[in-house]
């Protein structure tokens, strides 16, 4: 009896011992290359979309996978979680499975906002992942104490590697513009009927360069208002060509998805009433993890115009800053922001970060002329995992120059 005693304890503590080693490490195998794809969990997205951007991994040896890229990658779509990774064997080769959770794509956004006498409320629905293409599409209207707005977008990715991609754009809205400067005081006021819709394409060159050409129709009719300050003297009507090109790169570091960036865009706008000018947009974003979990990041906007209407005039935000104010309003910027990441926990909807940064931008335009300013900024940052948008966060930021402080809530969704 004592041997079969021993005989069976030392089977319990074999058997034990071996699940434990499959479940800390997975038995994959690693001699070999990756002969197709296989994703497991689709519900709504179609099979080729989600199996397109892990295609640059056909032809790999296993031994060379590095399964962080293979996150950077899933998390990179916008749509897709990724809970387990498998290589399966094959006749002439490796599967690589991937079991993935799709997030919730479509979504409705009220928006309320109130402050200093002004106020906004608005509707918006948004579908991140439309028919099951990874498609973008949004429409909604936003009321206000200066006026309305109403828009609508559609972006459709490409189905298949050396496909086409495409967008269109609508937006029209009647309001009564304020351009400010850096101390909030109103220099020009008046009302204005705009008008806007585009259609653009891209094409995808390789996994990280695309290229792309837009072409667009606007239109500003300046609208009467007796309480109209240094109002510009005529509305415009222009057609724009736009061709750009961009280069992106992720990477998941166990805690953060990174980017690095860099688009550059050039537009010519004819005039049919106005004066025909041109704006070149440039916009590069570095974020790099210093260690799993606490991330460099580096972003800057430049946007320059040509001309001297006061219509052609816009906000600093493509600066990539918030140190000035919404209602700012120049022709040229070139803005650069350095700050640090932290991640602080993981939740079930997501994951929490805080984050800060120094901030200077050099802007001239009508109102203030050349200046510059500069100053911290900092907040709080949730990268929602169940919710297809990459962000929604708090934001303080300072401006020395000023004395400005100001603060925001904002939801990243870009297009």
């Amino acid at each position: 009896m004592p041997d079969q005693r021993n005989f069976w304890s030392k089977y319990c503590f074999l058997t034990i011992a071996v699940l434990m080693c499959l479940c800390i490490f997975p038995l994959y195998p690693q001699e070999g290359h990756i002969i197709s794809i296989e994703v497991i969990g689709l519900k709504r997205t179609k099979p080729h979309i989600a199996q397109y951007p892990l295609e640059k991994f056909i032809g790999r040896e296993a031994s060379s996978l590095d399964l962080n890229e293979i996150e950077a990658v899933i998390k990179d779509t916008g749509i897709m979680e990724l809970v387990k990774t498998e290589l399966v064997e094959a006749e002439n080769g490796l599967i690589l499975r991937l079991t993935i959770e799709e997030k919730w794509a479509i979504f409705p956004f009220p928006l309320i906002m109130a402050g200093s006498g002004r106020y906004s409320f608005g509707f918006f629905l948004a579908d991140m992942n439309a028919f099951g293409l990874r498609d973008q599409a949004a429409f909604g209207g936003i009321y206000s104490s200066s006026g309305w707005m109403a828009m609508a977008m559609y972006n459709h990715t490409p189905n298949y590697r050396g496909h086409l991609g495409w967008n269109s754009f609508f937006f029209y809205s009647r309001q009564e513009e304020e351009d400010e400067d850096k101390n909030q005081r109103v220099h020009r006021q008046y009302t204005a009927d705009q008008l806007r819709f585009s259609f653009g394409v891209f094409y995808p060159f390789s996994d990280h360069i695309t290229g792309s050409a837009t072409a667009s129709f606007s239109n500003i009719t300046l609208q009467n208002n007796n309480k109209a300050l240094n109002p510009p003297k005529n509305g415009a009507m222009h057609l724009g060509i736009s061709p750009g090109f961009s280069l992106r790169y992720s990477d998941w570091d166990g805690y953060l998805l990174s980017q690095q960036s860099l688009s550059l865009t050039y537009q010519y706008n004819f005039a049919i009433t106005g004066s025909s000018y041109q704006q070149t947009y440039l916009k590069a974003v570095y974020e790099k993890s210093l260690i799993p979990g606490f991330r460099l990041n580096l972003r800057s906007g430049v946007v320059w115009k040509s001309g001297r209407d006061p219509l052609n005039e816009e906000s600093p935000q493509r600066a990539q800053i918030d140190i000035l104010p919404w209602k700012y309003s120049a022709r040229n910027y070139a803005g650069f922001s350095a700050g640090l990441e932290k991640h602080l926990f993981n939740t079930g909807p997501g994951v929490l970060s805080a984050l800060f940064s120094w901030q200077c931008v050099f802007s001239h335009g009508l109102i203030s002329g050349s200046e510059f300013n500069n100053g911290p900024s900092g907040g709080i940052r949730f990268y929602l995992s169940r919710l297809a948008l990459p962000a929604m966060g708090a934001n303080i930021a300072y401006n020395m120059n000023s004395g400005l402080v100001q603060l925001s809530f904002n939801v990243g969704m870009e297009f």
